[in-house]
């Protein structure tokens, strides 16, 4: 796998566990130092193409990671 998008996995896995959904092309970006979305696009269709994240053309925030599971915990106020 590429330094980059070694990179660009483990900026999609943190910022998953901490926001409980994938992040945006554009914040991709500026979590791994890359000024153009389409220097993003690029680096995700590669990705994509080797199985390292999975993708639904089109659709904003889609990117995940295969082994990534996140549990959802539900309404933690009531427990």
């Amino acid at each position: 796998m590429k330094e980059r998008h070694k990179q660009i996995r483990d900026y999609i896995v943190q910022y998953t566990i901490a926001h409980g959904w994938p992040p945006s092309v554009r914040e991709i970006g500026e979590g791994v130092g890359l000024e153009s979305t389409s220097s993003v696009h690029l680096h995700l269709k590669q990705m994509a193409d080797a199985g390292i994240i999975k993708m639904v053309p089109g659709q904003p925030r889609c990117i995940t990671v295969p082994e990534l599971v996140i549990e959802w915990k539900g309404d933690q106020e009531n427990v």
